[in-house]
């Protein structure tokens, strides 16, 4: 009989065995369910124009046209073939600077670390003051307002401003602010650049940024980083001087949350490149950035809380 008892009592314990490292287990896929859909959760935003025909450029060298060519195509028996060649400047619609835009021996696209396209978010939200005018350039004391509500500028940041001048685009007039048609062959650039008018990054901003702040680069939603009135490009050459890239002719900033979203922007790596018409989006809910720099400890925390709800539950059993 007592042979018989102790043999319950350990088939028992066993039991309590299998339970908890069920419990255990179940738990643990809980928490693996989580994260896995976590990573696959995101809210992407497109921040690119599309390009085409009606796509602008900066003509300093005059227009030049999108052209997308046929070269070979095959579409009979059900199966279809084709091949095209494009043709376009570097500068075309939404599009990355390098930072050998305007610095010399500073990183052509091909240069620029893979770390650095993809960043946290700084959004500054200036369309109010642009709308009153239309020369106005962001100011330290803007960035500063950005810091009081959402703390420090992240290291390895880019900072995006929203003029609301996405809207306005592909209208040449509206988004230029000059009535001369770039595409017109005979357009006289130095007249049209004494008439346009749209906002951008001050000076003061641009210096601010690469003297105090660890940036990986900034964006606008206009047609160039510099305020049309600055026609000498100052923010380009301070920032693209000191290896932080450009993105201009962005769109959608709206659906943008000031703080707390990831951008991504990969242009072809393009030995020598000074720019290229890039596909730039943004994760809103910054599961890439969030869940690379916070892995080790939200889910050391995780385990940790698991091992510790799993003695509980042991020891209540047991």
């Amino acid at each position: 009989k007592q042979w018989y008892q102790r043999r319950v009592r350990e088939f028992q314990t066993f039991q309590h065995y299998l339970i908890q490292i069920n419990l255990s287990c179940s738990m643990a896929m809980f928490v693996l369910v989580l994260w896995l859909i976590g990573k696959a959760h995101c809210s992407l935003v497109d921040l690119s124009h599309v390009v085409d025909e009606n796509t602008l450029n900066w003509p300093i060298n005059g227009y030049q046209q999108y052209n997308l060519t046929t070269l070979a195509t095959l579409d009979e028996g059900g199966y279809f073939y084709i091949s095209k060649d494009i043709s376009m400047t570097e500068h075309l619609g939404t599009h990355m600077d390098a930072p050998h835009h305007f610095g010399k021996i500073n990183w052509d696209l091909s240069e620029i670390p893979l770390v650095n396209l993809v960043a946290q978010v700084v959004k500054l939200d200036v369309r109010a003051k642009c709308e009153e005018n239309r020369d106005y350039g962001v100011t330290v004391d803007d960035l500063r307002e950005w810091e009081e509500q959402y703390g420090s500028v992240p290291n390895g940041a880019i900072i995006l401003i929203e003029t609301g001048w996405g809207d306005k685009y592909p209208n040449m007039e509206e988004y230029y602010g000059s009535s001369i048609d770039i595409k017109d062959s005979d357009m006289n650039y130095t007249q049209w650049s004494t008439e346009i008018h749209f906002p951008g990054v001050s000076a003061e901003l641009a210096m601010e940024l690469v003297t105090n702040y660890t940036i990986v680069g900034v964006g606008v939603d206009t047609a160039s980083l510099d305020p049309a009135v600055n026609s000498n490009f100052p923010v380009h050459f301070t920032l693209q001087m000191q290896n932080k890239y450009g993105l201009e002719n962005l769109c959608c900033l709206d659906e943008v949350p000031a703080a707390g979203a990831t951008l991504m922007a990969f242009p072809p790596k393009i030995k020598g490149g000074s720019g290229l018409t890039t596909r730039v989006v943004v994760d809103t809910d910054s599961s890439y950035i969030y869940k690379l720099n916070s892995t080790p400890s939200l889910y050391l925390s995780g385990w940790l809380c698991l091992v510790l709800l799993s003695l509980w539950v042991f020891g209540d059993i047991v």
